[in-house]
């Protein structure tokens, strides 16, 4: 038996299983699978509009060594004063409107499933420096042939300098969704390995003593291909976990985010 215990859940019954995300947090579940969160057809819509820069999108990169960049930028890779992450903000909300032109918003989308599957707790974007300006809900990823994303643990990303509006808010382990709009020929998968962080100082690619050196020969994993429209939500703080390298010409766009449970536990913030 799998040490990684998914609940599949179609969309559109996300509200007969109100208590999945407390049964994740309590790791009764290891992983919630949405399928359908969007249509095929809807997903086959944008990528064609992201694959042309339809929705003229900030960019951002990964390091190179990985193949792949944002459209938004990630927190975890932005300079600790976040002047220009803000600034991009407001164009970064028009693009994704633009992006989902005739379907549901995207983070209206998300944050009503997340919100039915967790008792009706409000799911929202991570406050920013004022009340008119909150940080960015998710990012857009592309990974092209080649891409990954080394073993790491989320948890080690709130001691980023980056995280200094996010980090007084929030308590307990950093989840992640990731949801696919493309599958590629081969790879890009979601690889989730028995190894639960414990304490240690890790960093994602940091120097040698970041948890991509880890000694992984023997250690379980589950690997998740997600189909387009698919949407997994885990405990990404805790389980050491990667993105395996794309095979092939078709480039793996997702949308990601982090999410944590406000410290007054009433509410979830996310951020990209």
């Amino acid at each position: 038996m799998s040490f990684f215990h998914t609940v599949v859940i179609d969309a559109p019954d996300a509200n007969r299983f109100p208590d999945a995300v407390r049964r994740l947090r309590g790791e009764q579940y290891h992983g919630i699978l949405l399928r359908e969160v969007y249509s095929a057809a809807e997903c086959e819509a944008i990528v064609g509009r992201l694959e042309i820069g339809a929705a003229d999108l900030p960019r951002s990169e990964f390091p190179p060594l990985m193949h792949g960049y944002f459209l938004g930028m990630n927190l975890n890779l932005s300079p600790p004063d976040l002047v220009a992450y803000f600034a991009a903000v407001p164009g970064f909300g028009n693009g994704l409107r633009r992006l989902f032109a005739g379907s549901i918003d995207l983070e209206r989308r998300v944050t009503d499933l997340l919100s039915s599957l967790d008792v009706g707790r409000p799911y929202r974007a991570a406050p920013g420096p004022r009340p008119s300006l909150d940080h960015m809900f998710t990012t857009i990823r592309a990974h092209e042939t080649g891409g990954f994303i080394p073993p790491h643990f989320d948890n080690e990303q709130r001691f980023r300098q980056s995280y200094r509006l996010i980090a007084p808010q929030i308590g307990a382990d950093l989840f992640s969704f990731v949801l696919a709009f493309s599958c590629p020929e081969a790879g890009g998968e979601l690889e989730i390995f028995d190894l639960q962080h414990g304490g240690r100082a890790f960093r994602m690619a940091d120097g040698n003593d970041d948890a991509s050196h880890l000694d992984l020969d023997g250690v379980d994993s589950v690997r998740f291909r997600l189909r387009p429209g698919d949407m997994l939500i885990f405990n990404s703080g805790r389980y050491l976990h990667r993105v395996t390298p794309v095979v092939g010409s078709v480039t793996r766009w997702t949308a990601c985010s982090f999410m944590a449970e406000s410290r007054s536990g009433d509410r979830v913030y996310c951020w990209g």
